[in-house]
């Protein structure tokens, strides 16, 4: 009998470990997916629309640098 207790205990505490790992691998994927959104929304509002064609060239090259940037981070 004290050995059947033994055993659903420690079948209780394997389960309990797998449902903790579960749960901590649904919060940081969610906590990613916020930051990848605020990360998102912060760069929308930053975005500016010069009015001269120069500063429009060199916005579009600063765009285009930071995208090849995030492309090599991958």
């Amino acid at each position: 009998m004290e050995h059947k207790k033994i055993h659903m205990l420690k079948e209780s505490i394997e389960e309990l470990f797998k449902k903790s790992d579960e749960e901590k691998r649904v919060l940081y994927e969610s906590i990613e997916m916020l930051w990848l959104d605020a990360s998102i929304k912060r760069k929308k509002k930053e975005v500016s629309f010069p009015e001269k064609l120069d500063a429009n060239i060199l916005r579009i090259r600063q765009l285009l640098a930071a995208a090849w940037l995030e492309d090599l981070k991958e």
